[in-house]
């Protein structure tokens, strides 16, 4: 199935290129139930998923039951007909009228009949079956699953949509829970989840989008029908992370400026140091009483002399420095 996104379109929109399929739909009570979808939020319907044990579902901070009745009061459609799923048998012969050719023998089609092999007026109609009741995302085929859906636009062959749908979501809730990866492609019902939520929701005085951004499905700034809602928990780190780039630096400029005056100070008495040593080394004595009568060369070969001495004197401590490291290695 790939990355199939199984989700219900825009019904008034869509229905707008199917005018004779929207008369049908009318006078089977299914129009105002197509006409509801719009939006869903996908996060929602996976905690449905998670959640639905065949009667309560509970998500963050709502909790609801989930039967025929309350499928019927949320999607405005009647309690009648047949209860029929998918594990029953169809009637072929009453479907056959929807061929073009009645009379052909269906048993070719091993994995469902070719949409072509359909008269327009109900290939037009199995379209939007499948796109707002079954989910299932193959539009080139018809199932028989899908033949008794249409069945229900005969004489005498009313179907229960409540009942059939509530077991819908009890297998989609099923397959969901089996599976531990990616449970996307088995996730459908968009739509039909939302409206189960909304009328509870009704019912407590709430609404879908205060329930949506109380519950971190979605931000207060989205429209209420996105289809791909941002995550509230992404955006706060998002905020969370600006106010820590907005806050003061202060601080932070203090001790950087007390760092490099640090550094500075010690490269300046480094600096003193070197010349100290130089001065400690070649600066002359103040002469003697008995200097004061020597020449002038004789003053200067003294000088030499001392030079000479303190040379060798540090000559001497390097040689030595150097020993002790060669003796410790």
């Amino acid at each position: 199935m790939g990355k199939l996104l199984r989700a219900e379109p825009e019904g008034l929109k869509y229905l707008e290129g199917y005018p004779q399929a929207k008369d049908l739909l009318k006078k089977a009570k299914w129009l105002r139930f197509i006409q509801k979808f719009k939006g869903y939020n996908k996060e929602v319907t996976k905690a449905f998923a998670w959640s639905f044990d065949g009667q309560m579902v509970e998500i963050r901070d709502l909790k609801l039951t989930v039967t025929e009745t309350t499928v019927a009061a949320a999607t405005g459609l009647p309690q009648e007909g047949e209860r029929w799923f998918k594990n029953k048998s169809v009637d072929e012969q009453a479907w056959g009228i929807m061929l073009r050719n009645p009379g052909m023998d269906t048993n070719v089609f091993t994995k469902g009949i070719l949409v072509h092999a359909l008269k327009e007026e109900w290939a037009s109609l199995l379209l939007v079956i499948q796109k707002f009741i079954t989910c299932k995302g193959c539009f080139g085929s018809m199932y028989m699953y899908q033949a008794r859906l249409l069945m229900n636009f005969l004489e005498s062959q009313t179907l229960n949509l409540p009942y059939f749908l509530l077991l819908s979501l009890k297998k989609m809730s099923i397959t969901v829970q089996k599976h531990i990866g990616n449970i996307e492609p088995h996730l459908y019902h968009h739509g039909l989840v939302k409206f189960l939520i909304e009328d509870q929701l009704k019912n407590n005085k709430d609404t879908w989008e205060q329930f949506l951004i109380r519950n971190y499905f979605q931000e207060p700034s989205e429209a209420s029908g996105s289809s791909t809602p941002k995550i509230l928990r992404k955006s706060k780190r998002k905020e969370k992370s600006a106010i820590v780039q907005d806050s003061p630096t202060t601080e932070t400029q203090e001790v950087g400026q007390k760092e490099k005056e640090n550094r500075t100070k010690d490269k300046k008495q480094r600096k003193v140091k070197g010349k100290r040593n130089i001065q400690e080394v070649y600066q002359s004595r103040e002469p003697s009483i008995e200097e004061d009568y020597q020449t002038l060369s004789e003053r200067l070969v003294h000088f030499q002399e001392q030079v000479a001495i303190a040379k060798k004197k540090k000559k001497g401590n390097r040689a030595y420095k150097k020993g002790v490291l060669v003796h410790h290695t």
